[in-house]
């Protein structure tokens, strides 16, 4: 059955991970119906404009949005955001209501879980029918501005072949992808033990027959525990790399000399292994305040035989962990689906991004590595998150491969130094200024978004 609301408006509220619904008007119940071909191509052209994708993704993110505040959010002119407001009104996709001289905008889920099944429907069927409706347009909007609606299959098997970037002689075979893992840790938290998730971590990426990079933050791993983590590991045929000793911000607040010695330091933990590999990865990306500071730096790596592990797409599946074990901490048996969920989408849309980006830059695909953490919900959901990149179309390859494609020998100029290798690579040639944001990857951009979803 399907609940077909008659003149109404939509009140959605997301507390403690459920939906809360007040409908304005009467209900009637009638059987669904799937929602036919124009419809689809109504809602895709809809979604197919980037400034009223950016306003649909404001309203979806927010119970209930005014005209004004999306002024404000997206720096676009009222008379602008009031003719997109009304092309997402005529798809469905969003109620508006007046209240005095205020216009207030909600998303209207039911509409988008229509169209899911449709696409659904749709991408079970026959090729060419898929080719055909399964446009670019179509699933990068899903991707973007509709994973809180969607469960995490449905996710899967749209999104990033959702998000999969323009057609170009370059991009024909599936894109390569490597696994990189930062900051192994004896501690935990309450969520999980080390062994655990060290086994659960291990046992996710043996069964893709991959090797990773791992990238060793002394601090977190210097007594006899850490050697028995990092052993297993080794064992396992995966890169043992330098991440410094104490995971010092290489910016204004540390010297030259501080972070230099820091880095020799954490020589000392990882050179008894036999997979200890000369790959450097700086803490938090950030690779010096000033050109000084960045050369000295780089001369050194060179000094001591060195490259540097850049990660091209970046990600914030750390602080989707932390706030999995915040709501742990609070309530033991609170459900990880939504986290797992949440970061799947969050990883599918940084994926596309710097990938197309790669794409725009250099004008060809290279083999890309992903930055995860060692963390409870990596723990948790490892397994799921690498098949959603499989099913997206995504091929997993060996650290060791994709590292040595000469792209990751670039040496950037750019001030500060540092973020995804993608994203310097783009700030150099000064010619992606409105794509960029800084930093590339943070909790700020995550925040409101979980925040919203109760999460």
């Amino acid at each position: 059955m399907n609940i077909e609301i008659i003149g109404c408006i939509y009140f959605r509220s997301l507390r403690r991970n459920q939906s809360l619904w007040r409908i304005a008007t009467q209900v009637r119940y009638t059987e669904a119906r799937p929602m036919d071909r124009s419809h689809i191509e109504k809602i895709s052209k809809a979604l197919a404009d980037g400034t009223r994708l950016k306003i649909f993704e404001a309203i979806s993110a927010s119970k209930c949005i005014s005209c004004g505040e999306i002024v404000s959010m997206r720096d676009v002119t009222p008379a602008t955001v009031s003719h997109h407001l009304r092309i997402l009104n005529e798809a469905g996709l969003i109620a508006c209501r007046r209240e005095g001289q205020f216009v207030y905008s909600q998303a209207v889920p039911e509409t988008i879980e229509a169209y899911t099944r449709a696409l659904t429907r749709i991408s079970s069927g026959k090729k060419t029918s898929r080719r055909r409706v399964l446009s670019h347009v179509i699933k990068c909007a899903l991707a973007t501005v509709c994973s809180q609606f969607l469960p995490s299959v449905v996710r899967a098997s749209l999104f990033l072949q959702s998000t999969a970037p323009k057609a170009s002689p370059n991009n024909s075979a599936r894109p390569q992808l490597a696994l990189t893992l930062d900051d192994p840790r004896l501690s935990l938290g309450l969520a999980l033990k080390w062994p655990e998730a060290n086994n659960r971590i291990l046992k996710a990426i043996s069964e893709r027959d991959i090797r990773a990079a791992l990238f060793v933050c002394g601090m977190r791993v210097d007594e006899a525990d850490g050697i028995k983590l990092l052993s297993a590991w080794d064992q396992g045929g995966h890169l043992i790399c330098n991440h410094s000793y104490s995971h010092k911000f290489y910016g204004e607040q540390t010297s030259y000399a501080d972070f230099a010695a820091d880095f020799l330091k954490n020589e000392k933990v990882i050179a008894p292994y036999r997979n200890r590999t000369a790959l450097f990865r700086y803490p938090f990306l950030k690779e010096g305040d000033t050109a000084d500071k960045r050369d000295r730096f780089r001369a050194l790596l060179k000094e001591r035989g060195y490259r540097v592990g850049h990660v091209t797409i970046d990600a914030s599946d750390w602080y989707v962990s932390q706030r999995l074990v915040d709501r742990l901490a609070k309530r033991p048996n609170a459900p990880i689906a939504p986290y797992r969920d949440y970061l799947i989408a969050h990883l599918m849309d940084r994926a596309a991004f710097y990938r197309q980006l790669a794409l725009d830059v250099l004008g060809r695909d290279i083999p890309h590595t992903l930055l995860l953490h060692f963390n409870p919900l990596n723990a948790f959901v490892l397994p799921e998150v690498l098949k959603a990149f499989e099913t997206a179309g995504w091929q997993w390859i060996d650290a060791s491969r994709a590292l040595d494609d000469p792209i990751f020998r670039s040496q950037l100029q750019t001030l500060p130094a540092g973020e995804s290798l993608v994203w310097a690579l783009a700030k150099e040639t000064g010619r992606f200024e409105n794509r960029l944001r800084y930093p590339g990857e943070d909790d700020v951009y995550e925040k409101p978004k979980m925040d919203a979803l109760g999460l």
